[in-house]
């Protein structure tokens, strides 16, 4: 879910892959005479550092021209994405697919070269050393300790690649959150295991350091085996030399910091305790900055994700520097919705089709250091070309739902007591109260609106439909119960990959707030079909022939593509305790905020709901108590015989075991493509 621009993907993109290359080529000539780190390879091996760096900036090379080719052909990465096999894959529960396939195979064939550039000068060097010395046992487990840690460096620079929701690089090579996370936990996993064999191999060796002589033990200082005993500490009590002894400590500093990581990526500590795991993330910073002392090749090979993560960052900074005025409306039964004005700029240069986008919204009186996404309900592109151009701002909407308050989890057996050490600090890192909740509870204490209005808007035993079964409803909404002003500074947006406008038939099977990704994908269609009314009736005066127009980016132009989408069904699944009249299918709600945003209205107000010509259908899903479960094979098989032939889409999101069955329904059917909307870790 990202957003594509060529301001903030493609030159920051282009311009650090240049810049850490000249940068690293060029420290390996300045490494001849001054080293920053521990071990600087390009003092006994000035070809091989540079051959590694060349081959690790080729393959990174490589792989950017490859993603590049595949970002900008659908029908190359639909291939792409083909399993392999049918079963999961172990710790990622992610099937392997053709794409994965050849990013392993890649990733082999980089490891195969670095051992071909190192080893057997690793191993000539430290054998003709012991040799000369009359030391035969261990050389060649030194030079195993060296290629594992090259290896760390190749891997180390593929974790620190951006992965997160906001990177550029996903943004411009139109990755998905999952494929990148999954990149990123196998890259990382693997990262753990070379670092505990490289520890392991000096460990297993330091027996054979301790069997030598006390004369041969000049030849392998134990701080620093790479060099000899008077080119380190204490054998060289020059501030290079004392600098080279600090390799074991900056290594043992960097093992325990990347096995704390690894212990809170845990399923069981990442679930319970997910502040524990972000805030123990951080401490890669540190670790990154230790290991980049260590080892001087080590620095080479991160330059380029440090230098997109640094970019990354910027641009967030940059976006969340304003604080944006809007409103929390309380709609009732625990629902409210946040509007705000966006910068008409955010969507310079924008070019994705897709009616869903999300935004990381920071609320400081809430919460000084969390940002939360959040999908808007709006659709950017009809937005922008309904909002006057004289309007600097767009109004976009958002809908959540408070939670209440975080309880304690309660005793933890003896068998898991250490968790409690980790429940200890995790109760230091987690807020009382959810986000939401404090965002909701500004709302509450508002006293615009009289207590009857609430009662009422509470009260809804009339207009809440009491069966479990499938039901088409035209919402008459409630007054909201409380408005109240707000400050927040937004982050985005970020788009899906998701372009519903090319099927005939788009079906929505959304759970709980998961509704306002089909809210902003309805808003598409309204839109789609005005376009189609306004071109029909120019059509009809002048008697002239003209395409059909959809929306294709969050520009104001139109764009000239065929109409393709006939029909959309939003099924939307809710306990009946939660449900609520929602009020975005009709403009009454929309007319009580005129004085706000006033571009709403011409958006809501021209489309109308209960004309069965419209082909776009709302079926709400009570479920709770004596209620069954939304069926979404049995809805989804019933949409497909309604409508034949045709392509269709369906778009999940909810919980996450929501969405897998969802996912298994439709690729039960030949023909239906989906989209999973998916937040978690």
């Amino acid at each position: 879910m990202t957003r594509i621009t060529p301001r903030t993907c493609l030159y920051p993109l282009t311009g650090s892959l240049l810049l850490t290359f000249t940068l690293s080529i060029a420290l390996t000539f300045r490494s001849d005479h001054y080293c920053y780190a521990g071990t600087c390879g390009e003092w006994l091996f000035p070809l091989q550092a540079r051959l590694h760096v060349v081959v690790w900036y080729f393959w990174v090379s490589i792989s950017v021209a490859f993603l590049a080719v595949r970002a900008f052909h659908p029908q190359l990465r639909r291939f792409l994405v083909r399993p392999v096999l049918d079963r999961k894959l172990l710790l990622l529960g992610k099937r392997l697919t053709i794409s994965g396939l050849l990013a392993f195979i890649s990733v082999v064939s980089l490891y195969g070269i670095v051992v071909g550039i190192w080893w057997i000068r690793l191993r000539d060097y430290f054998e003709a050393r012991g040799s000369a010395a009359g030391v035969y046992e261990g050389n060649k487990r030194l030079a195993a300790i060296a290629l594992t840690g090259h290896f760390c460096d190749i891997t180390m620079g593929m974790v620190l690649i951006p992965i997160s929701r906001h990177s550029a690089l996903a943004s411009f090579f139109k990755l998905s959150v999952s494929t990148t996370l999954a990149f990123h936990m196998l890259i990382a996993y693997t990262l753990f295991t070379l670092v505990l064999l490289h520890a392991f191999l000096y460990v297993s060796w330091i027996p054979v350091f301790e069997s030598l002589s006390q004369n041969l033990r000049m030849v392998y200082p134990i701080l620093n085996p790479t060099y000899l005993y008077n080119e380190t500490w204490p054998g060289n009590t020059s501030p290079l030399g004392v600098w080279r002894a600090s390799l074991i400590f900056t290594g043992l500093t960097a093992t325990t910091i990347i096995c704390l990581i690894f212990l809170t990526t845990l399923p069981r500590i990442r679930g319970k305790h997910f502040n524990l795991f972000y805030f123990t993330h951080l401490l890669s910073i540190v670790a990154v900055i230790v290991i980049c002392l260590h080892a001087s090749t080590m620095f080479y090979c991160t330059a380029p994700g440090l230098v997109m993560w640094v970019l990354d960052w910027g641009m967030r900074l940059y976006e969340l520097r304003k604080k944006l005025d809007g409103k929390v409306i309380h709609l009732g039964n625990g629902w409210y919705s946040l509007i705000l004005g966006l910068p008409r700029h955010r969507l310079d240069g924008c070019a994705c089709k897709s009616p869903l986008a999300h935004f990381y919204i920071h609320h400081a009186e809430s919460s000084v250091r969390e940002l939360h996404p959040f999908t808007t309900i709006t659709h950017l592109a009809s937005q922008n070309r309904l909002t006057p151009p004289t309007e600097n701002d767009l109004p976009v909407q958002f809908l959540f739902r408070k939670r209440g308050i975080a309880t304690a989890s309660g005793t933890t057996p003896k068998k898991y007591a250490w968790i409690s050490v980790l429940n200890f600090f995790s109760m230091r890192l987690k807020p009382s109260f959810q986000w939401t909740d404090k965002l909701a509870g500004l709302a509450d204490r508002s006293s615009s609106i009289p207590e009857d209005v609430e009662k009422i808007a509470l009260d809804r035993s009339s207009l809440t439909p009491r069966s479990g079964q499938l039901q088409t409803s035209n919402i008459d909404q409630a007054q909201p119960v409380a408005m109240v002003d707000i400050g927040l500074r937004l982050e985005g947006p970020y788009f899906t990959p998701a372009d519903p406008s090319r099927y005939k038939t788009v079906i929505c099977f959304v759970a709980g707030t998961g509704v306002s990704g089909a809210i902003a994908i309805a808003a598409a269609f309204i839109d789609l079909k005005r376009q189609q009314v306004a071109v029909q009736k120019e059509y009809t005066s002048s008697n002239t022939k003209e395409a059909l127009s959809v929306p294709a980016s969050c520009s104001s132009s139109k764009s000239s593509a065929s109409s393709t989408w006939q029909r959309c069904v939003v099924f939307w699944s809710v306990r009946a305790d939660d449900y609520v009249e929602l009020p975005f299918f009709n403009g009454n709600f929309l007319a009580s905020t005129k004085s706000f945003f006033h571009a709403f209205l011409d958006q809501a107000n021209s489309f109308d709901f209960s004309d069965p010509s419209a082909s776009l259908e709302l079926r709400i899903h009570l479920t709770g108590k004596d209620r069954p479960r939304l069926d979404v094979a049995e809805a989804l098989a019933s949409i497909c015989n309604e409508m034949p032939g045709g392509s269709t889409w369906c778009y999940l999101s909810g919980p996450n075991a929501f969405i897998a069955a969802g996912e298994a329904a439709c690729k039960s059917r030949p023909g239906v493509d989906f989209y999973g909307a998916r937040w978690d870790i």
